[in-house]
């Protein structure tokens, strides 16, 4: 039986499994319901978790009981939801969904479902991206990798779809994210060169507004103050996001809403939709220009083509906009549901045959972790899990036969305190946008010491969304600090070298080396946001027993 490796592409509102076939066609696995996409809602029954559309309906019934939208509170908060007396994490959360895929998809296939790769928005800093692996570890999945979305997309689109040398921008508009990713795409290289977004925006930022204009037009239809309850919105809620899909092909969509046993028809226009909804469209038209700014700083002077990721970007309004801008590029729709997991499966072939490689020598029956290094990258990883030969190479994936290197850039800055003219400040000594070759960054700097006898150097580091080289401190950004003990006598400007190496799953080690009398510190940062592994394994644990359907 063949061995294959998985890409998820875990959404906000929809989530959708995908993997290589047989003859190096990446294709997307149906769930059970014989749907590409499943709703990433979740439902608590009894002891049963519900996933999927069956959870999207329990919503309108039970609110309470039903967890939406849970991708935006990853790595930013312990708390999801609340069920039998006991708190739920985000990621147990994701996890329940993970599982529905792999489940469903593992029953469709007939094989079994354990390596994936993962994918988050490009912005996605350390604690959300760790936070979406952890999700994969509670479902019981080897998470070969987490990759940003665009970057799967380009790699699906460059992979199977484009083998010229050009530029593209990626404008992903999910249900619940906006990103903007620029990529030169060539025969043997896909390179990230700028991103940008904002993760509170999103289709469902379009929903809020259409649902607020019909529960004004119904309250006027029906002549009376009405008040909405949890019930009747989450009723509107799928009336409105019904009616917005209508719109994508129809100038008009229409349907019944009753509260409170007062009925009335609600209805709206393609026109006075896309009025209403002109702000949220034009903020994703600001980013994408800042973006494109940075990319022309770059030495980038033209956008070759614009893909459309993402089901939002099937409202009409969004090709109409970038069109009426950017006149210059081409605007091709790229499968807006499958991209992403598509691309994100192609790079788990690619992850998972360069780690079995950088193994090549060691016991492929052994459990124990060693480590290696694959393409200059320090990994931990168990030869077991490798001793399997999957049935495609990264080469039959690729038009031309050649595997692509994949340059991602950095998508967060990382700072660190010092006196700048006798003031506090943050310093960025790695900044967003910045190149990883080979999947990392590192950036080593001498500074001193600010007083004579210092007896400790406190490297704080903080991590943001800043381009300039100085900032002001803002302790809400601090991740973590590295204490560097120093030796007696030091005078003041005494020779301290910190360095930061960044990788590509946004896991940061500082060192800090006391130049005189070589003494050093290493610190690997435990971002704020993320829970520890004794919780991972205790939720692990809690959560298996747990059926989900």
């Amino acid at each position: 039986m063949s061995k294959y490796v998985f890409g998820i592409d875990l959404g906000t509102t929809y989530s959708c499994i995908a993997r290589v076939d047989d003859t190096a066609r990446a294709e997307v696995i149906k769930n059970n319901e014989g749907e590409n996409i499943t709703p990433s809602v979740v439902a608590f029954e009894g002891d049963n978790v519900i996933v999927g559309n069956d959870a999207k309906a329990e919503a309108v019934l039970n609110p309470d009981t039903t967890s939406m939208l849970v991708k935006t509170l990853m790595g930013k908060t312990d708390f999801a939801i609340r069920y039998n007396y006991e708190d739920k994490t985000p990621e147990e959360i994701s996890s329940y969904i993970l599982r529905k895929l792999a489940k469903d998809a593992s029953e469709q296939l007939g094989v079994e479902v354990k390596d994936v790769v993962i994918t988050c928005p490009a912005y996605f800093g350390t604690a959300e991206r760790t936070a979406t692996k952890n999700a994969g570890i509670i479902a019981g999945l080897n998470v070969l990798e987490i990759i940003s979305e665009p970057t799967a997309a380009a790699l699906y689109y460059g992979c199977a779809k484009e083998q010229n040398e050009k530029t593209i921008l990626i404008y992903d508009l999910g249900g619940g994210t906006f990103d903007v990713t620029i990529m030169r795409i060539s025969s043997d290289k896909i390179e990230v060169i700028c991103s940008d977004g904002d993760h509170d925006l999103g289709g469902r930022n379009w929903d809020e507004v259409l649902i607020r204009y019909l529960a004004n037009q119904f309250t006027e239809n029906v002549g009376a103050e009405v008040e909405f309850d949890e019930y009747a919105i989450q009723d509107l809620r799928l009336k409105a996001e019904k009616m917005k899909k209508q719109l994508t092909s129809k100038n008009q969509a229409s349907d019944m809403l009753e509260v409170n046993g007062k009925r009335s028809k609600i209805s709206v226009t393609r026109e006075k939709f896309d009025e209403i909804t002109s702000t949220l469209l034009y903020e994703t038209l600001n980013k994408t220009k800042e973006a494109i700014e940075v990319a022309k700083n770059k030495g980038y002077q033209k956008i070759d083509e614009i893909l459309l990721v993402g089901g939002s970007t099937r409202m009409p309004q969004v090709k109409s906009m970038l069109t009426e801008n950017f006149k210059e590029s081409e605007i091709k729709i790229l499968e807006p549901d499958e991209a992403v997991a598509k691309g994100a499966a192609i790079h788990a072939v690619n992850v998972y045959v360069n780690n079995q490689k950088s193994l090549a020598g060691h016991d492929f029956n052994s459990d124990e972790e060693v480590k290696v290094s694959v393409n200059g990258d320090e990994k931990e990883l168990s030869a077991s899990d490798y001793k399997e030969d999957l049935s495609v190479s990264p080469e039959m994936m690729s038009i031309g036969g050649a595997a692509r290197q994949i340059v991602i850039a950095t998508t967060k800055s990382f700072a660190i305190k010092i006196i700048h003219n006798n003031e506090e400040k943050c310093y960025n000594m790695i900044v967003k946008n910045e190149p990883m070759n080979n999947g990392f960054v590192t950036v080593s700097q001498i500074f001193g010491t600010n007083v004579n006898n210092q007896s400790t150097a406190n490297i704080e580091i903080y991590e943001n969304d800043y381009m300039d080289e100085y900032f002001n401190v803002d302790d809400d950004l601090k991740i973590g600090e590295a204490v560097l003990e120093l030796p007696a006598g030091l005078s003041q400007g005494a020779p301290v070298e910190v360095t930061l190496k960044l990788n590509k799953e946004g896991i940061l080690d500082v060192k800090g080396v006391d130049k005189t009398g070589n003494r050093e510190v290493n610190v690997r940062m435990e971002t704020k946001g993320v829970m520890s592994e004794e919780e991972l394994e205790k939720i692990k644990r809690r959560s298996q027993g747990i059926v989900v359907l």
